[in-house]
């Protein structure tokens, strides 16, 4: 399997209800060459399980499955410093790189993949980009398959052996240490909208579609051409959302903040999908062990609202206002919902009441 990593790791939250491995929409060559340093540094676990369906999607049971991970790799000298779940990582571009940055920062040499689908089990070890690319293009990729988790952790753990790497990880942590939401909040956040968004342009990026200059795999092109047929409706769904935006707005591509201040976008709209609990640990929300669900203010237009609960593990996306000069970022109300169209629905409906917009 060969080709060229896209960092399309940006574009995966649209997907996550899919439950697509992230790697599905990476190119590497597969190996059972154990990363030289595996044994000697540090590495970070990106894990993925299936989602569970009921009134609402939450996310799988994965506890038990880490612990059995954790004590297979201390049996290996394999040092996992950080167990991240996939949902979380990709929840949005902030978070994405606030992950990349706090694993640069902790010295991460190796990332592993471990992926529980509904019939097998899937480890991929690589030496650890440094970037939001996560491997390096084109690379060899330490790769396995199996059935069950026994089975390939027993594996790996012959492959690790055969490799015969000088163990220096002696400090490994007893239990697996789980990452969950890190704050993308730059400066302060705020409950409200500013009333100065009556005449000021909201920029509104469109979901970003996956490059396929450099895609040399047939298997990974075809799935990036379904990925982008998808960002297109996506697209098309969020340009028909928006004109009930009561103020100017601009649909523009994904750009960087000095971009953003080129152009004079002094706001800019995101969002960010993830279980509700790290959604509101990411807005830097206060989040008590008791609280079971949280309580989503729903517009019922013109100035009315419900109100409705979400699990704490239920998979929602939260949209919010992010002012590009000074990085302080607006949220309204609790406007979480388990869609984006029905979360940009709500936060378009709350600032319109807040705001008092006048139909």
């Amino acid at each position: 399997m060969k080709g060229v990593l896209s960092s399309i790791f940006y574009f995966l939250t649209l997907f996550l209800f899919a439950q697509s491995p992230l790697y599905d929409f990476v190119s590497f060559n597969k190996t059972i060459k154990i990363p030289a340093s595996l044994n000697s540094e540090r590495s970070a676990v990106i894990f993925s399980i299936p989602n569970k369906s009921g009134e609402f999607v939450t996310v799988g049971d994965y506890e038990k499955m880490i612990v059995q991970v954790h004590k297979a790799f201390i049996t290996m000298g394999i040092d996992a410093v950080f167990y991240l779940q996939d949902i979380n990582m990709v929840a949005s571009n902030a978070a994405l790189d606030s992950y990349v940055d706090l694993f640069n920062k902790r010295e991460i040499k190796n990332i592993i993949f471990i992926t529980k689908s509904n019939n097998a089990f899937e480890l991929i070890m690589a030496p650890y980009s440094g970037t939001t690319k996560m491997i390096v293009g084109n690379s060899d990729v330490f790769y396995l398959k199996a059935n069950d988790l026994y089975s390939l952790l027993l594996n790996v753990g012959k492959e690790v052996k055969r490799a015969d790497q000088q163990v220096q990880n002696f400090l490994i942590p007893e239990k697996p240490n789980y990452l969950q939401g890190i704050s993308i909040v730059e400066k302060t956040l705020l409950k409200n909208y500013p009333g100065i968004l009556r005449r000021s342009k909201l920029a509104v990026e469109r979901f970003s579609p996956i490059d396929t200059t450099t895609i040399l795999s047939k298997e990974v092109m075809e799935r990036t051409r379904k990925y982008n047929e998808r960002v297109r409706a996506k697209n098309q769904e969020l340009e028909s959302i928006m004109k009930s935006y009561p103020y100017e707005y601009e649909l523009i591509n994904a750009m960087s903040d000095d971009d953003l201040r080129r152009n004079r976008y002094q706001f800019l709209l995101r969002s960010v999908c993830a279980t509700a609990r790290n959604v509101r640990q990411m807005l830097d929300y206060e989040v008590t062990p008791s609280q079971s669900g949280f309580v989503s203010i729903i517009p019922v237009m013109p100035d009315q609202t419900r109100v409705k609960t979400i699990p704490q593990d239920a998979i929602v996306c939260k949209f919010f206002i992010r002012q590009n000069i000074s990085k302080n970022v607006h949220v309204g109300e609790w406007d979480a919902d388990v869609t984006w169209q029905d979360a940009l629905r709500n936060m378009i409906g709350n600032l319109t009441q807040e705001l008092n917009v006048k139909n």
